[in-house]
């Protein structure tokens, strides 16, 4: 369907969310949510050290929290889902990718509100200090007057490479400088931070591979070495050997599934916008490739989840019909 109709479409989904869920009976699931940085207010934002990527600050992180324990939500920790969620409730987890320093801030909440997380590492920016490589494309291109759209249509060409390639080409543009993280918003945990974070009751640790590695650009070996390195790295950080994965940018192949057992790797999380039903949620293939929501900050928070709640969405009919009558033609 055309862009301009489909967000039409998504826009009266929107807003007619509310009205599904207080005619419909809304179906128990379990459903998971994606964090990545999280900034202190717009402030921090708009100062262009990092990627603002989902524009999360503390305070709708502490709203989407809200919404949900207001709305009946059990949330629960990896470790729970692992031992088995009963039917007849609607649960909630919480994760946030990559590993930043800055993801100390949602303990505060988590504190407040008894709620655990699941946070996927990124072991080797973890262990040698690296910055991200979307934050450094954002920050350098800012600086060189690139226009947004230059700038997207950069991040998407990255997306294509290898961690090595990746580092080479920013490095030969921007200078060897330039993945040096710029201070506290952009940086990740350090070792031992990261091994103080994980002892927190709330706080559960998952493996986002040695180099944020975009799994399907690597080779059987690459994709290897990319999860079980990270596993031993972060065993060494943290203490444990994680047992759940999110797998960067959600792509994945029947390899990185294979992998993922070999290694111990009981659940896996996508970035595909569903949620998850039981007893589905419980095939083995199933649990190492969950669907999961994202969250933006620069849209209304309740909103958001009013939408992905609904269990009836127009644009889900609308393109079911488009693609029969496609395949007539």
């Amino acid at each position: 369907m055309k862009t301009a109709l489909s967000k039409t479409i998504r826009q009266i989904d929107v807003m007619i969310a509310p009205w599904v869920l207080s005619a419909v009976k809304e179906l128990n699931a379990f459903n998971t949510y994606l964090f990545h940085a999280l900034f202190i207010d717009k402030a921090e934002l708009s100062k262009g050290i990092a990627d603002p990527q989902q524009q999360v600050t503390v305070d709708v992180f502490r709203q989407f929290i809200t919404y949900h324990k207001e709305n009946g939500f059990t949330f629960v920790s990896p470790d729970e889902v692992l031992r088995g969620l009963s039917p007849d409730k609607k649960y909630i987890m919480v994760t946030f990718d990559d590993g930043y320093y800055n993801n100390l801030r949602a303990l505060p909440v988590l504190e407040e509100f008894n709620v655990p997380a699941l946070f996927f590492i990124s072991a080797n920016h973890v262990r040698y200090n690296k910055a991200f490589w979307w934050d450094v494309a954002y920050r350098e291109g800012k600086k060189a007057r690139m226009t947004d759209d230059a700038i997207l249509a950069e991040k998407e060409h990255l997306l294509t490479l290898t961690d090595v390639e990746i580092d080479t080409y920013l490095t030969n543009k921007y200078g060897p400088g330039c993945l040096k993280p710029i201070g506290d918003t952009d940086r990740p945990f350090t070792p031992s931070e990261l091994h103080t974070f994980s002892q927190h009751p709330l706080v559960y640790i998952g493996n986002h591979t040695c180099d944020h590695a975009v799994l399907t650009n690597y080779d059987a070996e690459g994709i290897k070495e990319q999860i079980s390195k990270a596993q031993e790295i972060i065993e060494d950080m943290v203490g444990y050997r994680p047992e759940t994965i999110a797998y960067p940018c959600g792509e994945f192949n029947d390899t990185v599934l294979q992998v993922c057992k070999q290694e111990g790797i009981k659940l896996g999380i996508t970035v595909h916008h569903a949620k998850n039903f039981s007893p589905q949620l419980y095939d083995s293939k199933n649990l190492l490739t969950l669907n999961r929501f994202t969250i933006w900050g620069d849209q209304d928070v309740k909103n958001q989840c009013d939408f992905y709640r609904s269990d009836y969405h127009m644009f889900d009919k609308v393109k079911e019909v488009y693609t029969k009558l496609k395949a007539k033609i």
